[in-house]
């Protein structure tokens, strides 16, 4: 697991505020969040502090292993737990099929489907053509006048 502790701690000796970051630097308050945490970050973002802090990435970041060594024990050499007894289990019955008159019957499509009756809309015009309408449209000087 990475860790940004020292992350805190160089800023700190550097007089690198996380508003300073932020606000002078324009980091992003997400990223600063995302170290809080120990979530990862990218490479850019560990290069970036590295260099407005002018530190080493040993200055930023801490490797902990996951399981300290000794104190847990790989998967492989665990001794297998004894199984407990269970109870018998009750023979199942089977289950019948549900009669034909009884299943829910399959949604029909509608033949007639309202969309299909609409006319489509014209395709959009290009630049400079007009477009033939059904009535005449006035523009924006006949709206005035009304």
């Amino acid at each position: 697991m990475i860790r940004y502790d020292r992350l805190w701690e160089t800023m700190a000796a550097k007089g690198m505020t996380q508003y300073r970051l932020i606000k002078m630097h324009n980091f992003s308050a997400g990223q600063i969040g995302r170290l809080k945490k120990n979530m990862h970050v990218s490479t850019h973002t560990l290069d970036t502090l590295c260099s407005l802090l002018e530190c080493g990435i040993n200055d930023i970041i801490e490797y902990v292993p996951d399981h300290p060594a000794g104190s847990a024990e790989s998967p492989a050499s665990k001794a297998p737990e004894p199984e407990t007894q269970k109870a018998p289990e009750a023979p199942k019955e089977p289950i019948a099929p549900v009669p034909a008159e009884k299943a829910p019957a399959p949604k029909q499509k509608k033949a007639d489907s309202s969309k299909n009756d609409k006319p489509k809309k014209a395709a959009k015009s290009k630049k400079g053509e007009k477009k033939a309408s059904k009535g005449e449209k006035k523009g924006k000087e006949g709206k005035k006048n009304k």
